[in-house]
């Protein structure tokens, strides 16, 4: 797992973030976001992820040079003829090259978040798609010399080329993780339009791996909701009910933020929300006295919201492709320098939950919930939060979950519909995995 802001030293995380590769990159994701909002025909869409590998390729390689360099250099070796030049640094201080390692790490991440954004977009904002292809462990690094990589490059170019059709590669993504590739066919005249998954072959004559397997499960998981890959369990479950949050309140925060560093805002179903816009807030203070104002902002915040029962706190704060179930920044309904400011930390929110919120809204709609999670116990990935029990059966929501409500600022009342919807209808012993219908209403 990449580290996180948190473990760097001050000093470090200030180099981190004005480095000219960062700068250079915060510049590039504004443009990317613009023209991705821009991408409706197969050919935007080409063009685009052509861009965004190219960036991504170099960034990767970029960072793979610095690798070598690091390596040599712990091993008291001299630099190599052939040794890129630094951005930033002395050449001959491994510590130089270290941080610019930890700075394309970023990037490459970064980058990443844009294509998430772009898989979003191309499936209509359609979340099924995302939690039946998220379901696998991380690819790691896209780079050229990978012969799967260039034998996906060219299968991409050949359905452009040959068939006009958009081929998005998975590796350009965090959130795609079955499969390689997936084409989407022209429309029809009816304006239905075929999706295909594939998982390719260098070797044509290899048998079927784990991977194909996994494909395989997830395509009859979104044509006829057959099991989701890794759990027979596991299904996907549409809820019928329209997808409601409040990101105007996010929206309104940052443009105060912007002028004034810092807004505090109350957010329905006992939530409260403190925005920084760390560029407004450096013009202002000095960074112990922005980090005084974030503290009482945020303490007066929490007093005016009245939180009772457990609060539960998530920061969008180095979240760039971290977090598969949630939304991409890219895709989020602000301006994109706020979305780029998101993905870069240049813009961050907080958000804070009262437990009693989450069960007052389950039981309004006729539900037995219970805060499971004990006082002071910090929250564990797969671990149960809340149980909530209707119709015969019942339910549990971990961390992810709740932190996906959370940064998303979903409409309580609508989550606990869906709740309801799920334990009325949903086939017993099933584990289900709600969805919302419209969810484009939102996001696009």
């Amino acid at each position: 797992m990449p580290a996180r802001l948190t473990d760097f030293p001050l000093d470090r995380l200030d180099a981190l973030m004005k480095h000219p590769f960062h700068r250079e990159n915060a510049d590039r994701l504004v443009r990317l976001i613009s023209d991705l909002r821009q991408c409706h025909a197969p050919e935007d869409f080409v063009a685009f992820q052509e861009q965004l590998l190219f960036a991504t390729l170099a960034a990767s390689e970029a960072r793979a040079q610095r690798s070598r360099v690091i390596k040599r250099l712990k091993r008291g070796e001299r630099l190599p003829a052939n040794a890129p030049e630094l951005a930033a640094g002395d050449q001959h201080d491994i510590e130089d090259w270290r941080l610019e390692s930890d700075v394309l790490e970023r990037v490459g991440r970064q980058l990443r978040s844009i294509g998430d954004a772009m898989a979003w977009r191309a499936f209509a904002y359609d979340r099924r798609y995302i939690l039946a292809l998220r379901r696998n462990d991380s690819p790691g690094p896209m780079t050229i010399s990978k012969e799967g990589t260039r034998h996906e490059i060219q299968f991409v170019q050949q359905q452009w080329s040959e068939h006009r059709r958009f081929a998005m590669l998975h590796d350009l993504t965090d959130c795609l993780r079955i499969g390689d590739v997936t084409v989407f066919d022209n429309p029809n005249e009816d304006g239905e339009q075929e999706i295909l998954l594939h998982e390719l072959k260098t070797n044509p004559r290899r048998r079927e791996s784990a991977q194909l397997i996994r494909t395989r499960m997830a395509a009859e998981a979104l044509d006829v909701n057959g099991p989701l890959p890794g759990h027979e369990k596991a299904h996907l479950f549409d809820t019928g009910i329209p997808y409601k949050a409040h990101l105007d309140v996010l929206r309104d925060a940052f443009a105060f933020a912007h002028r004034d560093g810092l807004k505090t805002m109350r957010v329905p179903g006992q939530r409260g929300l403190v925005a920084m816009d760390i560029a407004a807030a450096g013009r202002r203070w000095s960074m112990p006295e922005a980090t005084l104002q974030f503290k009482s902002a945020y303490a007066a915040l929490l007093r005016r919201t009245r939180l009772t029962g457990q609060r539960v706190c998530f920061s969008s704060g180095d979240q760039a492709s971290r977090n598969t179930l949630l939304p991409p920044w890219g895709i989020y309904p602000l301006q994109p320098a706020q979305c780029a400011g998101l993905i870069a930390d240049v813009l961050v929110f907080t958000i804070t939950a009262s437990s009693d919120g989450f069960v007052e809204e389950a039981r309004k709609a006729g539900l037995d919930a219970r805060w499971v999670l004990p006082e002071g116990h910090e929250m564990v990935a797969d671990e149960a939060v809340v149980e909530i029990e209707g119709y015969g059966h019942r339910v549990t929501m971990t961390r992810w979950e709740i932190e996906r409500l959370l940064l998303e600022l979903t409409d309580l009342p609508t989550w606990a519909e869906g709740i309801k919807q799920l334990l009325r209808r949903g086939p017993a012993g099933w584990q289900p995995w709600p969805h919302f219908p419209d969810e484009h209403r939102i996001w696009d």
